[in-house]
């Protein structure tokens, strides 16, 4: 017996009893259904198969897909299965159910009647994704050193996302609420499937490259929930490497809260939705005006507080300058005093009495002493005169013996003397005594002096015998 399908109510007649339409006439939606249903009961009643686990809702009852490479088909398993199950599967594994196939005509959903579920190892997705993480992980792409610090203010920011996703609407309207200020550059890239890859490796390298001129500061890359497959392009090498190799800093937020990316792994700062990764990047408009407004009561305060006490520090600083000058002036009053009175004994009048009476005192001594010393010169006078004949008549004795010395040493060396001795002067014709043949030439005229008389002769030769040693 086949099994009734789901729209099947008690009374209708089954489903192989129905009669078929012409053959030229089309089908209505339930007449196509009912086929699908039909098709189905050639199925085995029960079906065994295994997948990776996508999708996966475990509120009350579990909802979740089977996928492998190339197709995927939707599966729900009751809540009074699921409470006999030991270990409920997790996104990404890989597991194997049994149950039957079953097609919902009111929705049109053919889905997997899950009977039993058991786990039968990790999915190909997952595991690509875990050997990845250990890759980069122990290469570092992770550690938070290597993590650029996001700027303060950020002037401009590339958003990197689908154009027509929530996520950039999202992000737009945290933006204009937090920070209007801040414009962003929508870069409208596919976020998933096998383009993806691509579109976001060459966005990201080419806002780099040219970061200058579009005047950047950070990159975000964004999108919204999805399941494993859907956001494997964020999964991949290629954006890592992307991202890690970006000057820029960089931030991700690929879907649901409960989702991590590698892409997120490797970015500067991950956030959990689009709204959050606005909000690490942008500061609040709202709060840097109410710092501001701290800062400016702040600012007044301390400057109240600075005037107060310049104002007191001034005060403190007139007083301590009034005692200054008063010590100062009676310091100065004494000084005044003490020279008036020296300057009262230092009159004209009273200098001019005194230098008078030392005048007449030092004339009284000069009278004194002139009389004394006049005295004593007249004595010394008196005795010259007398002594005076007698030290002249010694003094021209003295005087004549000296010149009669004289005459006869004048006598003893004076030329007659020495021409009465048998020697002879001869002078040259301006009169001067001929002492050496140098300067005598032939034709010269010569003077000999002789104790007797002189002769005159004329110079025929000149011979030199050298020089004469005294």
């Amino acid at each position: 017996m086949g099994q009734l399908p789901l729209t099947w109510k008690p009374g209708d007649a089954p489903p192989g009893d129905r009669p078929k339409p012409p053959p030229d006439e089309p089908l209505s939606v339930s007449e196509l259904s009912a086929s699908i249903v039909e098709a189905l009961e050639t199925l085995p009643s029960t079906v065994r198969v295994r997948g990776e686990v996508s999708n996966l809702s475990t509120r009350r009852h579990w909802y979740f897909s089977l996928k492998d490479e190339h197709a995927l088909i939707g599966c729900v398993m009751w809540s009074s299965r699921t409470r006999g199950v030991e270990d409920p599967p997790a996104e990404g594994d890989e597991v194997e159910v049994s149950g039957h196939i079953a097609h919902y005509a009111p929705q049109g959903r053919t889905q997997l009647i899950v009977e039993r579920i058991r786990q039968a190892g990790a999915g190909a997705l997952r595991a690509r994704y875990e050997a990845l993480c250990a890759e980069l992980r122990e290469a570092g792409w992770f550690d938070p050193e290597h993590k650029q610090p996001l700027p303060l203010l950020p002037v401009r920011i590339a958003v990197v996302t689908s154009g027509t996703s929530a996520a950039l609407t999202d992000v737009v309207r945290t933006a204009r609420e937090r920070c209007p200020g801040t414009a962003l550059l929508v870069v409208d890239v596919r976020v998933q499937g096998e383009e993806a890859v691509g579109e976001v490796v060459e966005a990201i390298g080419r806002l780099d490259a040219h970061r200058t001129a579009l005047g950047l500061d950070a990159i975000l890359v964004t999108r919204g929930g999805g399941s494993p497959e859907d956001l494997q392009a964020f999964n991949e090498r290629a954006v890592a490497q992307a991202v890690r190799e970006c000057t820029l800093p960089v931030v991700a937020a690929i879907g649901h809260e409960s989702d991590t990316t590698i892409i997120e792994l490797v970015a500067d700062r991950r956030a959990s939705t689009p709204t959050q990764a606005v909000m690490h990047l942008l500061p609040d408009a709202g709060e840097l005006r109410q710092q501001v407004d701290d800062r400016t009561q702040r600012l007044r305060l301390l400057a109240g507080q600075l005037v107060q006490h310049a104002t007191q520090r001034s005060r403190q600083q007139v007083e301590q300058l009034r005692r200054t000058m008063s010590m100062i002036l009676q310091v100065r009053r004494t000084t005044v005093q003490r020279l008036a009175t020296a300057l009262a004994h230092r009159r004209p009048d009273v200098l001019l009495q005194q230098r008078r009476a030392r005048v007449q005192a030092a004339a009284q001594r000069l009278e004194a002493s002139m009389q004394r010393r006049l005295q004593a010169g007249r004595v010394r006078l008196q005795r010259g005169a007398e002594a005076l004949p007698r030290t002249i008549a010694a003094s021209q004795a003295r005087r004549h013996e000296q010149v009669e010395t004289l005459q006869r040493t004048l006598q003893a060396l004076g030329p007659v003397s020495v021409l009465e001795r048998g020697f002879s002067m001869t002078t040259d014709e301006a009169g001067d005594v001929v002492r050496s043949t140098e300067g005598i030439e032939p034709g010269v005229r010569l003077t000999t002096h002789l104790v007797d008389g002189r002769i005159e002769t004329r110079v025929e030769q000149v011979e030199s015998s050298g020089t004469v040693e005294p």
